[in-house]
């Protein structure tokens, strides 16, 4: 079980690997320009639990309706920081 950080957008070719290669018992966060990835459907063809820091999808003048994805605020995220044994960034 690892937390994966997502933080560019589509076009980025680290994060389709990264995503490419998560596993059902992932968390996957998508934080800074990562949190573009929650407008999308085709997200859910990956693996793993998908979540999305709240405050950047937010500030980029999105509403949590707009989300595919769990929304997570900063205490959220500490937490999922603490149950998972690995991150990759």
């Amino acid at each position: 079980m690892a937390m994966i950080l997502i933080k560019y957008g589509f076009d980025h070719p680290a994060e389709k690997i990264k995503l490419e290669n998560s596993r059902e018992d992932d968390a996957v966060v998508f934080i800074q320009n990562g949190v573009f990835w929650a407008l999308k459907k085709e997200v859910k063809n990956y693996k793993g639990n998908f979540f999305a820091l709240k405050e950047d999808f937010l500030s980029r003048g999105y509403s949590p309706e707009d989300s595919v994805m769990e929304l997570v605020d900063y205490n959220q995220l500490i937490d999922l920081i603490e149950k998972n044994e690995k991150s990759i960034g």
